[in-house]
């Protein structure tokens, strides 16, 4: 019973941290900055060059749809399956 109350946690949380991140959460202020070490940040305007990439810029479209509904009953149709036969055993 442990491991299944693991399991259905975790996938829960792990989906609940997907999505707040997908959706652009708000995340609280940092009180002090990170400090950086001097290090140049390159990507300060949040764009990234994909040139570099070119099976990310092939599938950039289909990657940037949101099948998360579809995602979720899915994922969680197999957890419960993977559940019921660590029951069953």
């Amino acid at each position: 019973m442990v491991s299944a109350y693991r399991s259905f946690t975790s996938f829960l949380l792990g989906h609940l941290l997907l999505e707040s991140a997908v959706r652009g959460a708000e995340r609280p202020a940092v009180e002090e900055p990170l400090d950086e070490g001097g290090a140049t940040v390159s990507n300060q305007d949040g764009r990234v060059d994909l040139s570099g990439t070119p099976t990310i810029t092939k599938f950039r479209a289909r990657l940037s749809e949101d099948h998360s509904d579809e995602e979720f009953e899915t994922s969680l149709e197999t957890l419960l399956d993977r559940l019921e036969m660590d029951v069953s055993q």
